[in-house]
């Protein structure tokens, strides 16, 4: 039901060549097409490392997915992540940086959910999914980004099963345009490959009555996509070296299959999500132990759709939900 881009994980600081934050701009997505080709020679003797690993823990009072679905609402929820970023390729020319990303994302937490349906009943698990990751990144026209990311949602919740997925994502950093008042843009494309990354088959199966929206298409959708836009406005405080706050903001465009027209005709606009996230560097870990960043932060979701909104019936705040506060807190480490 989630992604591993859910997690809210600083990025730690960069090493003193750069060729860390160059790898972290890449991480958590992961991106396009066949590099093997562009390759750049390198010497063993005097070349940086191409492989490099973040290992982090998120911590919030919730887990929600990006799509709306909330999981758990009650204790503390787990999620770990582990990636591996492999430079491919570094250059001065048109397409600047190549990247390899695979890796891992799991969620658990104090407050078990239910192993069958329906939501609630007995046994729970407080392991609810992993996610494996892999895709590509290439850093291309200077400021501009293309991320390709499959990933898989293996449920273990609910005899949900596991769903497969591809996300197509453009980004560009505006920094030498807008300087301290850049935005940082993005727009994605989310397609799901086979199954449903939300609840939104259940509807008909389980409520034994004609839908509510008598003109519904599509009460019982198949794999269906979504269009994801959004800005990245941020501060680093020059005073106080790697401390950045950032007030991530986006709006989820679905397509009317996405979250189906069982209650309502589908909107345009189905979630609209901001918040505030605080990073700093973690500075007392020894060296050799990797670079360490902290981030806190909260993230507000507002279900716009109304089929999304009473989506939640099947999730755990069991009753049609518009809006859900998540606050977390993350610890990360790269090498």
């Amino acid at each position: 039901m989630n992604s591993s881009h859910s997690c809210q994980t600083s990025p730690p600081a960069p090493n003193p060549t750069g060729s860390a934050r160059r790898v972290l701009t890449a991480a958590l997505l992961g991106a396009s097409a066949s590099a093997t080709a562009m390759l750049a020679p390198a010497h063993a003797e005097d070349a940086p490392s191409r492989v490099h690993a973040l290992v982090a823990f998120n911590f919030a009072n919730e887990y929600v997915t990006p799509r709306g679905m909330i999981v758990r609402d009650k204790g503390l929820t787990v999620q770990p992540l582990f990636l591996t970023f492999t430079s491919l390729y570094k250059g001065d020319s048109f397409i600047s940086d190549v990247t390899l990303v695979g890796g891992v994302w799991n969620d658990l937490g104090t407050s078990g959910v239910s192993v069958h349906g329906p939501y609630g009943s007995y046994p729970k698990t407080p392991w609810t999914e992993i996610d494996p990751i892999g895709g590509f990144s290439i850093g291309f026209a200077k400021n501009f980004k293309l991320d390709i990311t499959y990933t898989a949602f293996a449920e273990q919740i609910l005899d949900i099963g596991t769903s497969h997925h591809l996300e197509t994502k453009l980004s560009y950093d505006d920094t030498s345009i807008l300087g301290a008042f850049a935005l940082h843009p993005s727009i994605s494309l989310w397609q799901e490959l086979d199954g449903k990354a939300t609840d939104a088959a259940l509807p008909g199966g389980v409520i034994k009555l004609p839908p509510v929206n008598a003109s519904a298409k599509h009460p019982a959708p198949n794999s269906s996509h979504y269009f994801d836009l959004g800005i990245t406005p941020g501060y680093a405080f020059k005073d106080f070296h790697g401390i950045k706050i950032e007030a991530p903001t986006r709006i989820l465009m679905p397509d009317e299959r996405f979250y189906g027209d069982f209650y309502a005709k589908s909107s345009t606009v189905a979630i609209f999500e901001t918040g505030l996230k605080l990073s700093f560097p973690i500075n007392f870990m020894p060296a050799g132990l990797g670079h360490w960043g902290g981030n806190v932060g909260f993230k507000y979701m507002n279900f716009i759709d109304n089929n999304l909104y009473n989506l939640n019936l099947f999730n755990a705040p069991g009753k049609p939900t518009r809006d859900t506060v998540q606050v977390y807190l993350g610890v990360s480490a790269f090498f």
